[in-house]
Formats: C-alpha cells, sequence, structure tokens
C-alpha cells in the first residue's frame, strides 16, 4: 500500500516519516542478530523531517556470552550540538538485552566544536539482586528494581532477536536514559507486514512498547532481525549504511 504522492507507506505510523522513506535504501540482506554487528541510524525530527543528529551502536559479543552494545548519539542543538556516549555490558541470556553495567557521559560541545564548560556529566551504573547503583564523582544514588528490567538503547538490540509472531508481552522496568527509573512498561508484537519503501517492497516486524513516563514506540525489524525503522512521537530513527 503506498501513498502515490510521497511514494512513502501508508501503515502508521511510517507515513509520518514522508520523504525520508521515500530516500531509505534497504541494507543488505546479511545480518545475525545474535552475533557482532554495527548500526547507525538518522535521526529526525517527523516536523518537518529534518535530520537533527545520529545514533551508532555497535555489539560486540564476548566470552561466556556476555555482550557489550556502545552507543554514540549526537544530536544539534541551535548553536552546536550534544554528545552522548555509553557503553553496556548485557547478559545476553534473555530476551530483553538485559545489562548488568554501564557508563554514560555527556557533554555539550559549542558551534566551533568546543566543550561548553560545567556541562560536562559521566557515571556508572552497577545491577545488584534488587537495585541500581548510580555512581558519579560526588555519590551514589540506589534505584529500586525488582523484576526484569533494560535500558532505552537497549531495546535496540533486544526487539532484532525477539520471535517475529505473537507471543506473551514482555513487561519489565525502563532505565531511560541511562539513570531514570520508568515502571510498567510492557513490549509487544504488533503486526508483519510488507510496504513499498522507495517503489520496493519491504517485509517488515513491528513492535509497540508502552509505558509510565514515555512516549510509544513502534520498532520496525526486517527479515534478518536488523532494526530498521523506530518512531516515538515526533522522533524517528531510520537506518544507513555505516
Amino acid at each position: 500500500m503506498n501513498n502515490a504522492e510521497s511514494n512513502v507507506p501508508d501503515e502508521f505510523p511510517l507515513n509520518t516519516m514522508g520523504p525520508v522513506l521515500g530516500r531509505f535504501s534497504p541494507p543488505p540482506p546479511q545480518f545475525d542478530p545474535t552475533g557482532p554487528w554495527e548500526n547507525a541510524y538518522g535521526v529526525y525530527t517527523l516536523i518537518g523531517t529534518s535530520r537533527v543528529g545520529t545514533l551508532r551502536l555497535e555489539r560486540k559479543v564476548n566470552a561466556g556470552g556476555r555482550v557489550t552494545l556502545d552507543v554514540r548519539y549526537e544530536k544539534g542543538l541551535t548553536e552546536g550540538r550534544q554528545e552522548v556516549v555509553g557503553s553496556m555490558q548485557l547478559a545476553g541470556d534473555g530476551p530483553l538485552s538485559t545489562p548488568v553495567a554501564w557508563t554514560f557521559q555527556s557533554q555539550v560541545f559549542d558551534a566551533a566544536g568546543d566543550p561548553v564548560p560545567y556541562t560536562r556529566l559521566k557515571k556508572s551504573a552497577m545491577a545488584g539482586s534488587d537495585a541500581i547503583e548510580i555512581r558519579d564523582p560526588r555519590q551514589t544514588r540506589r534505584l529500586p528494581v525488582r523484576g526484569p528490567y533494560t535500558l532505552n538503547w537497549a531495546l535496540f538490540d533486544a526487539v532484532g532477536r525477539l520471535p517475529r509472531e505473537k507471543t506473551e508481552p514482555l513487561n519489565f522496568t525502563l532505565i531511560d536514559h541511562f539513570d531514570q527509573l520508568k515502571p510498567n512498561q510492557t513490549l509487544s508484537f504488533r503486526k508483519t507486514t510488507t510496504v513499498t519503501v522507495a517503489g520496493n517492497p519491504l517485509r517488515l516486524h513491528a513492535y509497540d512498547q508502552i509505558g509510565e513516563g514515555i512516549v510509544p514506540w513502534v520498532y520496525w525489524v526486517d527479515n534478518q532481525g536488523r532494526l530498521l525503522l523506530a518512531v516515538s512521537g515526533l522522533e524517528g530513527y531510520v537506518w544507513e549504511q555505516s
């Protein structure tokens, strides 16, 4: 089903991405979501579909089944940019890409590329049996967590390994932006559909995330398990060639 005027799918929320999908080129089919990989995304505001930043994820498989997921996120500001860099150690033994430890830092840069004073933030985290400890040079903060949990960027890894069919929804606590607790989240399979993107058919599998304190997400995964598109409110992530 194709929008004749813009050559993008009528499927919601893909139809909110307008000309971005008209220029989209699907990646090569070789991909293993359980192995090492690197995916890059353009970050778009869906008001006018302007490209406002980038996201790069690199997955490394370590001895013993543990997984490292490195994150680099950059977003343009009115004058300058914000950069967030993180590294997560994932258990690798469940559907949610559960992190057991992670570090992250953020910094604002001015239009000349120089760091803006007093904008640097650096923290680390370690998971315990009933809480997450968030540490910075000044303090240690405990986030009480019981049951399944994950980080927002880790979900970009998790959805690629989920069954591409209707199963029991996953219920969990989200740790958003590396240190913000948001309980009562649900991740569930929505549908499988074939859409026409840039004149070519593309088979996609959609997952919905809803929960307290977030704008709902929709993740679109291809047949190989590579996350191609993610939409949350007026923000969209589109896979790009690295």
